[in-house]
């Protein structure tokens, strides 16, 4: 089970998103969330790596898909919402305290 998070850089939506990130929960890889699950954040540098790795996972840019994006573990509704992002990660345990 993992929850996927794409974020880039220059994006004031995905710096609001990464205000609120645990940096524990990024960087260890034995890191779970509330429900077991693993948390993987993605973060690309430029517009083009950013619609390449969005694509890369089936996430086409053509079809209205952008950062930020959570992809939940349990295939519910991917969350686009900067506070629907941030609700997810807090539910989880994936915020600072």
């Amino acid at each position: 089970m993992i929850d996927r998070l794409f974020i880039s850089k220059n994006c004031p939506d995905c710096a609001a998103v990464r205000a609120e990130l645990d940096m524990e929960a990024v960087t260890q890889d034995d890191f779970r969330g509330t429900a077991g699950q693993e948390l993987r954040v993605y973060s690309a540098l430029s517009n083009d790596a950013t619609r390449e790795l969005l694509d890369k996972f089936g996430y086409d840019g053509k079809n209205g898909w952008y950062t930020p994006l959570l992809i939940p573990h349990d295939s519910s509704k991917p969350r686009q919402k900067v506070q629907n992002i941030i609700t997810w990660l807090r539910e989880n345990g994936m915020t600072e305290k």
